[in-house]
């Protein structure tokens, strides 16, 4: 593997995480950017290509769920029309926003499994990513109270943790970093008995302490319980391919369930300890209530679903209350991924998802006994960020998206799969995804001039702010034209502006957000300022 490609990867593996974990728009054109310049060097540089009969497996599945999303985008709706066969998106920006980063991490995985074969460089990757989780898990652990967002941003928020502006988030990165740490020591020191307490374990192990504690620092309930059933993975594949006595097997399974699900129960007594609010609180029932809507929204399009990413679009027509705190995102990635595309390419994702973990299963038997160790470590990352994406949304956010892709990469390497096929991708393919490619990104750029724009226009007066982000209004998703109405009602009431000129931007105002429902009916922000300013 080349020096340069360990930079790209260390570059990626600090900035993303430290930027926010990448939420913020500039931090998605970072991480999109980078993504696919790589991406396409590799495409163009190599003549062929490897694949393991696991990489083609999820190559299938993300190219499914990139063509489907493709093909919504040509397709815009709203709720208030017929349920369609053909694919759709309710908020074709929401559908382009998601599309952009799940293509340029798809580039990423196919150009890293075409470099990365050796276990040397298994590790190489993971120390890098462990240094950088134990960064972000000290400065969570020194600075808890969001003191490293207010020193760049001056905005306090409470529930950050370290760099990422949500405690969750921060727990998910750490966790599957945890877990990315164990492969540096953990199948050496029980297989390697000569190098057990050689100065790299004492260092690596260190390092996992850290960041087995820094998950408790998140106070992050969901990320704990994802540990320990990450932990629970890696004891129940050891005993199962590790163990050759059947009675044993089955005793060790017994006392792993038994150790494991006490674990889990005492965690959940515990859970306003370790989360700071008990279970059953504002933040469970809004969960539960994004959920019931949900599926109210899949009884309305069952087929297609409602595009994706683009759950946030119609929420509001389906919530019986307001939501300020949970308005772009369902907490829930596996849901979320059958909304976005209805029961029917839903049922087909899942099924493909399905024969990506039975042909991971199924490279165990044929490996040698540190190299299960290691797979199975792995798989207990995937399970951990799995199990988080049933109550949140790490795959929406760049750092922890990142790091489930990594150990996919990981997972993919033709050290745990030696039946590999060459293939040659031919040359329109490879014009056709850049392409594809750069139309995604010139989106993107988009969507991060309008923000900053939007950003910039704070400092002005209000009737310059107006002037401001009308002109700068790029990229018209729901969240900018709510910035948009909002900046114009705030200018109509300001001091400096008359009665006529009031009069003239209510009525401007009025009209644009009546044009606005009709793309995006019953929104609550929108049709209150259509009805603030009637």
């Amino acid at each position: 593997m080349k020096f340069y490609c360990y930079l790209v990867f260390a570059f990626l593996a600090f900035v993303i995480p430290l930027a926010f974990g990448g939420a913020e728009p500039w931090g998605l054109l970072i991480f999109n950017s980078i993504c696919l310049a790589f991406g396409f060097f590799i495409l163009f540089k190599k003549q062929h290509f490897c694949l393991t009969g696991l990489s083609k497996r999820i190559l299938v599945v993300l190219g499914f769920i990139i063509l489907l999303a493709l093909l919504q985008l040509l397709n815009q709706h709203n709720f208030l029309q017929k349920p369609a066969f053909l694919p759709f998106t309710l908020c074709r920006y929401y559908t382009l926003e998601g599309l952009s980063w799940l293509f340029s991490l798809t580039l990423f995985y196919f150009a890293m499994i075409q470099i990365v074969a050796r276990t040397k460089e298994i590790k190489v990757l993971a120390l890098i990513l462990t240094i950088s989780a134990v960064l972000i898990s000290l400065i969570g652990i020194t600075w808890h109270q969001g003191e490293y967002i207010h020193a760049f941003t001056g905005v306090s928020m409470f529930s950050s943790f370290g760099p990422f502006t949500s405690r969750n988030h921060g727990s998910q990165f750490v966790m599957a970093s945890f877990f990315i740490s164990l492969l540096l020591w953990l199948p050496r020191f029980i297989f390697g008995q000569k190098l057990r307490l050689s100065y790299k374990n004492i260092w690596f192990f260190t390092f996992s302490v850290i960041l087995f504690f820094g998950v408790f620092f998140t106070h992050s309930r969901g990320g704990v319980i994802a540990m320990f059933l990450g932990l629970f993975t890696i004891f129940f594949i050891s005993i199962l391919f590790l163990c050759k006595e059947r009675l044993y097997k089955v005793i060790y399974l017994l006392f792993a369930i038994c150790v494991f699900g006490g674990v889990i129960l005492l965690i959940v007594k515990y859970s306003s300890d370790i989360g700071l609010r008990q279970f059953g609180t504002f933040s469970d029932q809004a969960r539960l209530l994004l959920y019931n809507s949900a599926f109210s929204m899949l009884k309305d399009f069952p087929w297609t679903g409602v595009g994706f990413d683009a759950f946030s679009a119609a929420i509001d027509a389906y919530l019986k209350v307001s939501l300020k705190a949970f308005p772009r995102y369902l907490h829930n990635d596996w849901l979320d991924l059958l909304l976005s595309f209805g029961y029917i390419y839903g049922t087909i994702i899942f099924m493909l998802i399905g024969a990506i973990i039975y042909k991971l299963f199924k490279l165990f038997a044929p490996l040698e006994p540190q190299k299960q160790l290691r797979l199975a470590i792995i798989c207990g990352g995937l399970v951990g960020l799995s199990f988080t994406a049933l109550v949140d949304f790490p795959f929406h956010l760049p750092a922890c998206a990142f790091v489930f892709f990594c150990l996919l990469i990981f997972a993919s390497m033709q050290t745990f799969d030696k039946n590999i096929k060459k293939v040659v991708i031919p040359l329109f393919v490879k014009i056709l995804l850049v392409l594809i490619g750069l139309g995604l990104f010139w989106g993107n750029i988009q969507y991060f001039r309008t923000w900053r724009a939007f950003v910039f226009a704070r400092k002005f007066a209000p009737r310059t702010r107006m002037e401001q982000v009308e002109a700068n209004l790029k990229y018209p998703s729901p969240v900018f034209i709510k910035r948009v109405l909002l900046a114009r009602y705030k200018t109509a009431n300001s001091k400096d502006i008359s009665a006529e000129e009031k009069q003239q931007i209510n009525k401007e105002t009025h009209e644009l957000a009546k044009a606005y429902l009709k793309i995006y009916p019953k929104d609550r922000e929108i049709s209150q300022f259509y009805l603030l300013t009637k």
